[in-house]
């Protein structure tokens, strides 16, 4: 089994300061976090994003999710095989899943996306040791300029495969049958081993390019969008559109053309220049305002969460319902949130773009 690494000391700080402990307890609450960093994924972000907010909707799903599984797992992880203390362990389970998401931030851009929609622009609120908030924003900034560097051609070139073999001197003197199998059979391992080099190597560069083409398709359709200056959702001019439905609209359209999570920098350049803007609108009346046969098409997910996606989960509630005057009440309740809620224009959208790529991106 790997050995964890070094506890760090931003983690030995918040757990010390909230549970007074220093030992073994801590040892073994740093390892699960470890691990989960490790290996968590999608499913592991939508557990850590629910323990760490404390969501009105259960860490472990409802009975409609398929969650179950995953949040035992994280939190018997979490909890390095050690027991909790019954009275704490809602607190210090919300703890180490905000400790476990700072360190997924740091390969896993769906754990910042996570974050950054379930805080709903800061109104569900935190309790904890660390900006947990702001630390998600910063890594959503660093991975869009990572993901997004131009590859150098120095890591485009093949390095010349060497196959170090040499007859044994005793194979060519005695010319011994057996003798030459062996060398034989030494020649056909190293060429082997020199050959599946070249195949690595030629895969990374392979996946490199592809990367890239990907980005350059990104760039170009978001490109050629803006230029036009046309919604092809709505089939209109970007000025015509109706100010409630152009947030989600357009968030939608530049999300659907991002081909690697969690996007350019310039997405909320982007969604200003479409004329997105920061006038205050209610998040009820943009999901009202939506058309029926869309929302219904952009809630498809079955992944859909009122804790993650609650602006996905408005529209999913509203076309299931078939109403634009009953989905508040089944939302609010599981959300926490208020439907009367409003947000400038460009924050609601910029939300809504994160959520389709948490929903369909990926990593």
């Amino acid at each position: 089994m790997a050995k964890a690494p070094d506890m760090s000391p931003d983690f030995a700080r918040w757990y010390a300061d909230a549970f007074m402990d220093e030992g073994a307890t801590r040892e073994a609450r740093w390892k699960g976090v470890t691990n989960i960093a490790a290996k968590g994924g999608f499913m592991e972000a939508e557990v850590l994003a629910r323990l760490a907010f404390q969501t009105t909707v259960p860490a472990a799903g409802r009975k409609s999710e398929d969650l179950g599984d995953t949040y035992k797992t994280v939190v018997t992880t979490l909890i390095g095989g050690s027991s909790l203390d019954q009275v704490q362990s809602a607190r210090e389970l919300q703890i180490l899943a905000a400790a476990a998401l700072t360190r997924l931030f740091q390969r896993l851009p769906d754990a910042a996306l996570a974050v950054t929609t379930t805080s709903f622009s800061g109104m569900r609120k935190l309790d904890l040791p660390m900006d947990l908030v702001g630390l998600a924003e910063n890594a959503i900034v660093s991975f869009s300029q990572r993901k997004h560097e131009r590859v150098g051609g120095d890591k485009l070139k093949l390095t010349d495969p060497v196959i170090a073999f040499e007859v044994a001197p005793e194979a060519i003197t005695t010319m011994d049958g057996n003798q030459w199998k062996a060398q034989f059979d030494k020649l056909h391992e190293t060429a082997t081993a020199a050959i599946e080099l070249v195949v690595e190597e030629q895969n990374r560069i392979n996946a490199l390019l592809h990367r890239r083409l990907m980005l350059d398709e990104e760039e170009l359709q978001m490109l050629w969008w803006l230029v036009g200056g046309n919604s092809r959702l709505l089939e209109q001019p970007f000025p015509k559109l109706d100010p409630l439905v152009r947030p989600l609209a357009l968030a939608q359209e530049l999300a659907s053309m991002t081909s690697v999570s969690p996007g350019p920098t310039s997405i909320r350049a982007m969604l200003s220049r479409a004329g997105v803007g920061i006038d205050k609108l209610a998040l009820r009346d943009a999901v009202n305002a939506a058309n029926a046969d869309w929302a219904k098409s952009a809630s498809s997910s079955k992944r859909i969460s009122p804790a993650t996606t609650p602006i996905h989960f408005a529209l999913e509630q509203r076309s299931e319902l078939g109403s634009t005057e009953t989905w508040q009440a089944s939302w609010t309740s599981l959300t926490g949130l208020s439907a009367d809620v409003s947000l400038p224009g460009a924050k609601l959208a910029e939300l809504f773009y994160r959520e389709f790529l948490f929903l369909h991106v990926g990593e």
